[in-house]
C-alpha cells in the first residue's frame, strides 16, 4: 500500500469456482471462499463515478464524506496555509519524518515545496528510497529518459483554475474556509507507475492530521529553520483533532533514515569489500549504514580518545566512494594520497589550519581499522600519514587554485564574515557576492539558455548522484 506495512491476505472471496480452485493450488495457505461479490460491483460504480468515465470531474463531494468533515479539513488546511511552512524549510529535499501509528504510517518522509513562492504544499513518499526514486523521476524528465514513478500523496495550493472544475462551487455553497483565492486546496494520490486518483477517505483524515501537525511544528520557526543548517534537530508529537477524532502525528525534521544495526562481530570492513566489487554500481546506501556504525565504533574506540571533532575519517570514506569508486576497504595508500591532497582541497570546506587535526583523525582511524579488523593496507596508510602529510594537506587547504567552484564561493563567504552553515548566511552572501560583481546599478546577467538534452545517466551516474545529493551538506 502507500502507506502502512506490506501484508497478504488470510481470506478471500471470489465468484468464480475455477477461480477459487486455481487460488487455493497456487496458495495452500490462504483460505479461499466461493461465494457471491456484490461488493465490486459498488467498487466499480464509484471508480467509474470518481476517475472520471461518467464525465463528471472530481470534486470533495465526491471523496465520500459529508459536509462537515470536508469543512474540518478545509480548516486545517487553511491554517497550514497562513503557518506557510514553505517560507522556513530551505528546500524542497530538506525532509521532515511523519509517524502516524494508528493509520500504519512509520517514518514516512514529507517534502516541503514551494519555496520559490510556486506549487505550494506538501508530499508525502512512504519513506527514503521513494523520495530518492521522485527525484530521479525528475532527472529522468530532464534527460529524456522513461521515468520510473514512485508512489506519493500530494496536498497543494492552487487558484481556482489550478483545482478540479467543481471545487470552486463547492466552497461557495459549503462557506468552506479559504484563506485566499489562490489558497484552494486538492489532495491527489499517485500510485506506483504514475496511476492519478482523488483521495479516499482515510487519506483525507490523514491529510488533515498531518496539516495540524504541521501548524503546531511552525509555532516554533527558528527552531526548525536550525535544525535543517546543522542546529538540534526537533520532533513533536501532535494530537491533531480532525473530523474522525483525534490521531496522533509524530514529525522529526531534518529526516534521518535509522541506521541499519548490526551485530558487535559483524565485519564491517568484509562487507565494505564485497560491496566494492559492484563497482561504481555498489549499493550507496548500505555502505552509508556500513560507514555509519564503522565511525560510531571508532569513535567509542581508545583510538579516538582525544580527537577534536572534525568528523574527517566520515568524509574521507564518503569521498572515497563518490570520488574514486573505493570503499575504506579497498582504498590503497596511492588512493588515500590522492584523495587527501587533491580531493579533499577541492570539495572540503575547512580551514588550513584544520590540517593537522584531519591527519591526526585519520592516522587514529587506520590504527583502529588495524586493530580492529586486520587492514591488510593499514600499516602502508598509516606511515603517509606522517607529519609531512600535515604539511602537504595545510599547503593544498591554503591554494585557492585548488577550490572547486563551490568551495571557493563557501570559503570566500565565510572569510568575509557570514555564517556559511545557515541558509541565511549563504543566501546573504549569494546577494553580496553578486552585488559585488556587478554594483547596485546593473543589472543581473541574463539566465542562460537551457541546456542541450543529457545524456541517458548510467546506473553508477544515478547511485553517484544519490550518494552526493546525501553528503552535500556535510561537505559544506
Amino acid at each position: 500500500p502507500m502507506y502502512g506495512k506490506p501484508h497478504s491476505p488470510t481470506r478471500v472471496r471470489v465468484s468464480s469456482e475455477e477461480l477459487a480452485a486455481a487460488l487455493r493450488e497456487g496458495h495452500p495457505g490462504l483460505e479461499v471462499v466461493c461465494a457471491p461479490t456484490p461488493e465490486l460491483d459498488a467498487v466499480l460504480a464509484h471508480m467509474q463515478e470518481h476517475l472520471g468515465s461518467s464525465g463528471e470531474p472530481p470534486s470533495y463531494m465526491s471523496l465520500g464524506l459529508e459536509p462537515p468533515a470536508i469543512a474540518s479539513f478545509f480548516s486545517a488546511a487553511a491554517a497550514l496555509y497562513k503557518a506557510a511552512p514553505w517560507k522556513v524549510v530551505p528546500d524542497d529535499e530538506c525532509l521532515i519524518a511523519v509517524t502516524v501509528e494508528s493509520m500504519g504510517l512509520r517514518d514516512a518522509a514529507m517534502s516541503v515545496i514551494g519555496q520559490m513562492g510556486e506549487s505550494l504544499g506538501l508530499i508525502l513518499f512512504s519513506g527514503l528510497d521513494d523520495f530518492e526514486a521522485y527525484i530521479e523521476m525528475a532527472e529522468a524528465f530532464e534527460a529524456g529518459e522513461e521515468p520510473v514513478v514512485p508512489a506519493h500523496f500530494s496536498f497543494s495550493f492552487g487558484g481556482p483554475d489550478e483545482v478540479p472544475e467543481a471545487v470552486p462551487a463547492e466552497v461557495r455553497e459549503h462557506g468552506w474556509e479559504l484563506v485566499s483565492k489562490k489558497a484552494y486546496p486538492w489532495l491527489m494520490a499517485v500510485d506506483a507507475g504514475l496511476v492519478t486518483r482523488p483521495a479516499d477517505p482515510d487519506e483525507v483524515t490523514l491529510a488533515e492530521a498531518v496539516a495540524r501537525a504541521m501548524v503546531a511544528l511552525m509555532a516554533d520557526k527558528k527552531a526548525l529553520r536550525a535544525a535543517f543548517e546543522g542546529g538540534p534537530p526537533v520532533a513533536l508529537t501532535h494530537g491533531a483533532r480532525t473530523h474522525d477524532g483525534f490521531v496522533e502525528v509524530t514529525l522529526r525534521a531534518p529526516y534521518v533514515r535509522t541506521p541499519k544495526q548490526y551485530a558487535p562481530d559483524h565485519d564491517l570492513v568484509a562487507e565494505l569489500a564485497a560491496l566494492r566489487e559492484a563497482g561504481p554500481d555498489m549499493d550507496h546506501e548500505e555502505r552509508a549504514d556500513l560507514e555509519a556504525e564503522l565511525t560510531r565504533r571508532f569513535l567509542a574506540s581508545p583510538e579516538a580518545e582525544g580527537l577534536a571533532d572534525m568528523e574527517a575519517c566520515s568524509f574521507v570514506m564518503d569521498l572515497a566512494a563518490t570520488h574514486h569508486d573505493e570503499t575504506i576497504a579497498t582504498l590503497q595508500p596511492s588512493g588515500l594520497r590522492t584523495l587527501l591532497f587533491q580531493t579533499v582541497p577541492a570539495k572540503v570546506s575547512v580551514r588550513a589550519a584544520d590540517a593537522g587535526e584531519i591527519i591526526a583523525e585519520c592516522r587514529a582511524f587506520y590504527a583502529f581499522l588495524k586493530r580492529e579488523f586486520g587492514l591488510a593496507q593499514a600499516d602502508a596508510c598509516l606511515a603517509l600519514l606522517d607529519d609531512k602529510a600535515v604539511a602537504k594537506l595545510e599547503a593544498g587547504l591554503s591554494d585557492e587554485s585548488n577550490f572547486s567552484p563551490a568551495k571557493a564561493f563557501v570559503m570566500a563567504g565565510a572569510r568575509a564574515g557570514f555564517d556559511m552553515n545557515s541558509q541565511e548566511g549563504i543566501e546573504a552572501w549569494l546577494a553580496e557576492s553578486q552585488g559585488q560583481l556587478f554594483g547596485p546599478a546593473s543589472q543581473s546577467p541574463k539566465r542562460r539558455a537551457p541546456s542541450p538534452p543529457k545524456k541517458p545517466a548510467t546506473n553508477a551516474e544515478k547511485n553517484k548522484q544519490k550518494a552526493k545529493r546525501k553528503a552535500s551538506k556535510k561537505k559544506r
